[in-house]
């Protein structure tokens, strides 16, 4: 299906735009720091900025800067509470716009006889956003379906914007050593990248139904997804029955209130830390209520994604945090900040003080937001930064908490992530897993095995002369002697062959295996001495 296409926005003609964007805030600290105002400041410090008036600023940037905007309030670890509280006040709602101006979009996406799908389509907005305006239609089959369209513009502006963005980063790092260590630049490009996948509104209808997929298998509902009316500019998806949890009564049906919370937040974490791939924006009105206490959920724009070992990370912190092994939880902390130069030392040691305030609670009765407030405070003093793939991840969490507690009080979040966690990790070493393990490592030790031999003999003289040959006289070899150079000719493909044979048996039989891999060391050992 056609989507159109928008005219490109020239680089220099939206930086004139910013410029008068900055210069009406007054915020020449800031554009400073960026490099657009013509004589900067040769000292530029963060602490320059004050909350209320970049807010303002951002609001007035458009899509970029809201969104942005509502990513960084949920930095902690950058950002002190009276910026997160600057930050939190902007929200995703603009004045719609007139339906003369979003019919261009139907017409280039469906024709002009668009109307003839559709056996009713109101023309006034549910509601309206930075990115897209949505409205209710039915389908000639009787289907109640909400119809999103992205606003016209929005996509080459923020393609400016971003190009713009990353630059004058780029240009804020070079200028000011404070600002380099948050490394606003890989934080902008990961930013850039989800920001145009939630532009694509096929993209979104496909993670819809990747994410729903999963869902289902826990009783959750998402949309279906019409295919034949979607495309990138415009998504027909199923109007779910219920009512968005936004609206909600929690002074009644309390029983029923906190089952759905706790569905709610089970569906969460475990397409956290089993799918990896989950809902990124998970807040009421983007969850339904369905029946008495089925969950459903909608607008796939925003996602985020957990590869294995970054799960794995997680589970680390999480349980090093629970069992106080205050050096891992030190370095991996110090692995997501880059591994800057820092006191160590000192840094585990108020780490180790942090873990003590939740000892004996940090599985059973402590907030995740709690935690992630002292954390960040840590992190922030010693001016360590999370990797950006982190940052939705945390959004998502305290989403989650602060979505669960109003209905379910003594819900804990923390503690009901201990038997998804232990789920995760009885998958992981199953014996499904294992086998899976096995293969992987045949197929490397029949790649490596082509070239073990020569390995065999070239670690064996790095060993026996502590020098790494270069360079290797042919006539030399005349030197050698010769039953011994027979015997060490035989014993490395003998050794190639034990290995490669214990990975073939690995899928049969463990023992015999371990068995056969037993006797390739010892061959390998023999051939050393």
């Amino acid at each position: 299906m056609s989507g159109g296409s928008e005219k490109p926005i020239g680089d220099i003609s939206r930086l004139a735009e910013l410029s008068g964007i900055f210069a009406r805030h007054g915020a020449k600290s800031l554009g400073n720091i960026l490099g657009i105002t013509p004589y900067p400041d040769a000292n530029i410090t963060p602490e320059q900025l004050r909350p209320k008036s970049t807010v303002a600023l951002l609001r007035d940037l458009g899509p970029v800067g809201v969104k942005l905007g509502q990513l960084l309030a949920t930095r902690g670890d950058l950002f002190s509470d009276e910026w997160i509280d600057a930050l939190a006040s902007l929200q995703d709602r603009v004045e719609p716009l007139p339906f003369t101006s979003i019919e261009p979009v139907l017409v280039a996406s469906w024709g002009e006889n668009w109307e003839e799908e559709f056996t009713a389509f109101e023309r006034e907005p549910m509601a309206s956003a930075s990115i897209a305006q949505t409205y209710a239609a039915t389908l000639p089959d009787g289907s109640d379906v909400i119809v999103k369209v992205r606003r016209p513009g929005t996509a080459a502006r923020l393609e400016a914007d971003m190009r713009l963005l990353v630059r004058l980063a780029g240009a804020a790092e070079r200028r000011s050593s404070d600002i380099a260590r948050y490394r606003p630049v890989e934080f902008l490009q990961t930013f850039g990248k989800n920001l145009t996948r939630e532009m694509d509104l096929a993209a979104e209808a496909r993670a819809c139904e990747r994410i729903g997929g999963y869902l289902e298998t826990l009783g959750a509902k998402t949309p279906t997804i019409h295919w034949h009316l979607t495309g990138l500019r415009v998504n027909v998806q199923e109007r779910l029955p219920g009512m968005p949890a936004s609206q909600i009564d929690r002074s009644t049906d309390t029983e029923h209130n906190a089952v759905f919370a706790r569905r709610y937040a089970d569906a969460v974490l475990r397409m956290m830390i089993l799918n990896g791939e989950f809902h990124g924006d998970p807040h009421p009105g983007n969850v339904f209520r369905i029946a008495a206490d089925k969950v459903g959920f909608i607008d796939f724009g925003a996602i985020g994604f957990l590869s294995g070992a970054r799960r794995q990370e997680i589970i680390r912190l999480i349980f090093g945090i629970a069992d106080e092994q205050t050096e891992d939880v030190a370095d991996l902390l110090l692995d997501w900040a880059g591994n800057p130069a820092v006191d160590r030392g000192q840094f585990a040691i108020d780490l180790s003080q942090l873990i003590e305030e939740f000892r004996g609670t940090v599985l059973s009765g402590i907030e995740f937001s709690v935690i992630f407030d002292r954390v960040f405070g840590l992190l922030r003093e010693y001016r360590l930064v999370l990797p950006p793939d982190l940052a939705i991840l945390l959004r998502t969490l305290l989403t989650a908490e602060g979505f669960v507690r109003p209905f379910a009080p003594d819900y804990n979040i923390a503690e009901e992530t201990k038997p998804i966690v232990i789920q995760l990790l009885s998958e992981r070493f199953s014996l499904g897993a294992t086998r899976d393990q096995l293969t992987k490592l045949r197929q490397r030790l029949f790649g490596l095995s082509a070239s073990l031999p020569d390995l065999i003999d070239t670690v064996t003289a790095i060993a026996r002369t502590g020098a790494i040959p270069v360079k290797v006289d042919p006539s030399s070899f005349e030197q050698l002697d010769r039953p011994q150079q027979q015997n060490q000719s035989v014993k490395g493909p003998v050794v190639a062959a034990l290995i490669v044979s214990a990975a073939l048996l690995a899928d049969q039989s463990i023992v015999l295996a371990a068995i056969t891999l037993s006797l390739a060391l010892v061959a390998l050992v023999r051939k050393w001495n």
